[in-house]
């Protein structure tokens, strides 16, 4: 046999491969960016329920507290 001489069908075959994992690997970078999106998304979605649920708390303290004393004069 000649060492030379090279299957053109397995280079073909190797070449789809490198094709595919080369769409593949950009689909998966392309996920990890929405990843990152709805992360940062769902991170300051929650920081606005938290502060939003702050100043109810804050306001319904203050109520409570005014008709405590209020209620004791």
């Amino acid at each position: 046999m000649n060492s030379e001489w090279t299957d053109p069908f397995a280079e073909e075959e190797r070449q789809q491969r490198r094709e595919r994992q080369r769409f593949w690997r950009n689909v998966s970078r392309v996920g990890d960016f929405y990843a990152w999106l709805i992360g940062v998304v769902a991170v300051f979605a929650l920081l606005a329920l938290l502060f939003g649920m702050y100043g109810f708390v804050r306001q319904s303290v203050a109520a409570f507290l005014s008709t405590m004393f209020g209620g004791l004069r």
